[in-house]
């Protein structure tokens, strides 16, 4: 009995064997890829702390604490003080003449010229009158009281000016290189005659030297001759201020107070 062969199943045409299942991928990062990631993670943290800076914030209140180097500007900028002390002013009238002028009105207008031109040259200036409460220990480089001579007493008949300061001034080097700058000064711009007097202590306007601090240079200066000299401190007060004010900036050239 002959034995079957055994069938063998049909063979499919183009098909593909099947493909093996592929391990799961695992993510590597390399060491430079890492510090690529920092590099750039640091630098929009910085970009981010540029842009919020707290002192921003706050930069109209940072306080620059005071250094030697900085009071020295400080100071070098601070104007010069003067004071323009108007003899009569807002108390009496001084010496009256017989055609109605009147010390008093003669001071104010030659005082009032003097700080309008001091001020004009950068001087802060404060106008004082006679009894002026801020005369009481009065702080400044330099104070000028103005008054003119008399019209009727014997002494009215000569021309010339004077200017008197106190020999008991803490600084008395201080005190004639001020008389000497307004003497000079005042001479070259009026053409009168210069007479320095020592303060009379009983004369009733020393008292300005005794109100004001003892370190402000003070000088007192009568223009001239209410009789004689009008010509000048009436006629031509704009010369009479002129030379005033050119006597107080010699005086604060020589103190270094201005340049």
């Amino acid at each position: 009995m002959e034995e079957s062969p055994i069938p063998t199943p049909p063979i499919e045409e183009n098909v593909p064997p099947p493909t093996p299942p592929k391990p799961p991928k695992t993510v590597e990062m390399s060491v430079a890829r890492m510090v690529q990631t920092v590099i750039s993670v640091a630098i929009v943290m910085a970009t981010l702390f540029t842009l919020w800076n707290p002192y921003r914030m706050f930069s109209s209140q940072v306080t620059v604490l005071p250094t030697q180097a900085n009071q020295t500007q400080v100071a070098e900028t601070v104007p010069a003080r003067v004071g323009i002390h108007v003899g009569h002013y807002k108390h009496n009238e001084g010496f009256q003449c017989p055609d109605g002028i009147k010390e008093v009105d003669v001071n104010y207008v030659i005082a009032n010229k003097v700080s309008l031109l001091l001020a004009a040259s950068g001087i802060m200036v404060d106008v004082l009158q006679e009894y002026d409460l801020k005369l009481i220990n009065y702080k400044a480089d330099a104070l000028v009281s103005i008054h003119t001579r008399s019209c009727t007493d014997p002494s009215a008949a000569q021309s010339g000016f004077s200017i008197k300061n106190s020999l008991s001034s803490t600084n008395v080097d201080k005190a004639n290189t001020l008389a000497a700058c307004l003497g000079e000064q005042y001479q070259l711009n009026t053409g009168l005659i210069f007479q320095y007097e020592p303060i009379n202590e009983q004369d009733p306007s020393s008292h300005i030297f005794v109100d004001i601090n003892a370190q402000t240079t003070s000088a007192l200066i009568e223009t001239g001759s209410l009789a004689v000299d009008r010509g000048v401190i009436i006629g031509s007060s704009d010369r009479a201020a002129s030379g005033i004010t050119a006597g107080i900036l010699c005086f604060l050239k020589a103190q270094q107070l201005i340049p």
